[in-house]
């Protein structure tokens, strides 16, 4: 759904905003992170291909955290934030200084420790990247803090990851920490005027710089 130069706009975009978010972390955690945003894509859900290995945590079977975040009135949809839940320990092991723990595959026992970093992390990320869609479009968002849940997909749900989100805006994630990637992503499913919105504005704003 989008073409070359819009995906080339909004992968900048996206990229500033969780840059801010990045210097955001680092301040609270007191640690260098980055994260890097490579690829973005709109996409219908119904497209998504099982064998596309970008997609694996849509079809994989296992425990998966999820934080999610709900927006609107004038550019409304739902934020996801999501990780397999040995990738989301790794993550709150280096923010919490345990380097050294040993992470076992597939392991849902996450700390009550550990889902309050992962839901700090979860609501600055996300509220940056909301945020500054808001000021990228000119309009004032609502939202309130992320809600966090330990999900268990199996081979034959996968579809409660996403449910009824039919175009969603997917951001493939890495987060850098003390030299350890850690690999999530990010899904917006916008509502079809929001979508309109979005599109327009970048193509207003290509237009504007090439003619």
């Amino acid at each position: 759904m989008l073409n070359d130069m819009q995906k080339d706009l909004l992968t900048e975009l996206v990229n500033v905003y969780v840059g801010q978010a990045a210097n955001m972390l680092s301040e609270i955690v007191d640690k260098r992170i980055v994260l890097n945003i490579p690829e973005v894509e709109l996409i219908s859900i119904s497209d998504v291909d099982p064998g596309d290995r970008r997609y694996n945590i849509f079809f994989s079977e296992g425990h998966l955290f999820r934080s999610s975040l709900q927006f609107g009135y004038e550019f409304q949809g739902k934020a996801f934030l999501m990780f397999p839940v040995e990738q989301a320990k790794v993550l709150a092991n280096i923010c919490l200084g345990e380097l050294g723990e040993t992470i076992i595959p597939d392991d849902p026992s996450l700390m009550d420790t550990d889902l309050d970093v992962l839901k700090e992390v979860s609501n600055v990320l996300l509220n940056a990247i909301i945020g500054e869609f808001g000021n990228f479009l000119e309009i004032k968002l609502e939202y309130v803090l992320p809600d966090i849940e330990l999900i268990y997909v199996t081979n034959s749900d996968q579809q409660i990851l996403l449910q009824n989100e039919v175009y969603v805006l997917v951001l493939h994630t890495s987060f850098l920490l003390a030299d350890t990637d850690v690999t999530g992503i990010i899904v917006i499913a916008l509502s079809m005027n929001s979508i309109s919105s979005l599109l327009a504005k970048m193509d207003a704003l290509l237009e504007a710089d090439h003619g």
